[in-house]
């Protein structure tokens, strides 16, 4: 209980609803829509965004940076449209339905939740309209490819061999982690919520199933999923890595009739249980492994998940497997993680015909070269 009312203390719905509480000097339930609507304008315009938006007006639209613009208020650093209403408005909305504010806000009554009030929604889709017009494309994290996770987890095994102690073992973890995550589309935090009494075993060792029950998308309810061994048909086998691990971690004394799959592990072996898998520390790992072997690309925890969803659709496994295995409820959700796919290989576009040969080229590298294909090359005339 501790922990949870740590946990819970410093998450980032009461930090912005201090924020909102200390800029506007009011109580959560004296806060009304203009209060909310003048945080949002203030957070936006206080240099703490990194998205970079131009004026319509402006002579520059299109670049990504700032140094030619005359303007630097009209044209400046703002939060994307994206980031505000997932980032702060949705933070927000659930402090007011903590305290009972929820529904539809009604000014004549000042009932309901301020951060769904017309005002508001007008705001965020004004930004949406403002940043289309400067250009602004959608930032995510780029995904991590079928073909380097096969070098990442080759190179690891290789290392793991090297090793001794619990350096070892915590380097198994982690490739095990990372095997995991990509092959079950999920968060590479998502793999510290795992339970491993819930993992089931396959007849005939054939795959694992697991049952999640905690996770950023999943929450509370329940999400059962698995993937079959696939030893001698592809590169690298999901199912087998973490065999491995497992074995490895019993040599260590470990034993997984209770407990977490994959739990935080001190330096002296023992494990930690009141603590869960931070980003920062899942962020600094992975790219420290990816560093180690000359393959980072800027790569975060959340590449997994992009990378995942498209090697499930280029398998084959269709729309709908792959949307369960990653827990997507939203085809939108799912559309944004497969563009790559979408865009890059149109598939009424014969890329034979235009002298591209992608037999064995991922998207990865397909995409790398189309940032030089330019439509205008120069400022001369085209006619």
């Amino acid at each position: 209980m501790e922990f949870l009312g740590t946990k819970r203390k410093n998450s980032r719905i009461d930090v912005y609803m201090q924020w909102l509480k200390e800029f506007s000097g009011k109580q959560i339930y004296e806060i009304d829509d203009k209060d909310v609507l003048e945080f949002l304008i203030f957070k936006d315009v206080n240099n703490s965004g990194r998205t970079v938006v131009h004026n319509h007006a402006c002579p520059n639209v299109g670049l990504t940076h700032l140094q030619l613009c005359q303007d630097k208020v009209r044209c400046s650093l703002r939060h994307s449209a994206a980031s505000m209403r997932i980032g702060i408005v949705l933070k927000l909305r659930k402090a007011f339905e903590e305290v009972g504010r929820r529904g539809k806000f009604e000014v004549s009554t000042f009932k309901g939740d301020p951060t769904r009030s017309v005002l508001v929604q007008e705001y965020i889709a004004f930004k949406h309209m403002e940043q289309g017009e400067s250009g602004v494309l959608n930032k995510s994290a780029p995904k991590i490819s079928y073909l380097k996770m096969k070098q990442l987890l080759e190179n690891m095994k290789l290392d793991i061999r090297s090793r001794k102690g619990i350096i070892k073992l915590r380097l198994g973890m982690r490739r095990a982690m990372y095997a995991f995550c990509f092959t079950a589309i999920k968060r590479l935090a998502g793999a510290g919520h795992i339970i491993a009494p819930n993992v089931v075993r396959m007849p005939n060792n054939a795959g694992l199933v697991f049952n999640c029950t905690w996770d950023k998308t999943l929450r509370m309810n329940s999400h059962c999923f698995g993937f079959l061994c696939c030893k001698g048909s592809e590169d690298w086998c999901a199912h087998c890595i973490i065999d491995e691990y497992v074995y490895l971690a019993k040599s260590y004394g470990i034993t997984f009739d209770k407990g977490k799959l994959f739990p935080r592990i001190n330096y002296d072996g023992t494990i930690i249980l009141n603590k869960r898998w931070k980003a920062h520390d899942l962020t600094s790992s992975l790219e420290r492994d990816l560093k180690r072997y000359n393959l980072f690309a800027n790569e975060t925890p959340h590449s997994f998940r992009h990378g995942g969803t498209i090697h499930s659709l280029k398998k084959g496994e269709g729309l709908k497997v792959t949307m369960y295995k990653a827990y997507m409820k939203n085809i939108q959700t799912a559309r944004v993680y497969s563009r790559g796919l979408q865009v890059l290989f149109p598939s009424e576009f014969n890329w034979a015909e235009a002298g591209v040969d992608t037999s064995n080229l991922d998207e990865d590298e397909l995409s790398r070269q189309m940032l030089s294909w330019k439509a205008f090359k120069d400022e001369s005339s085209i006619l």
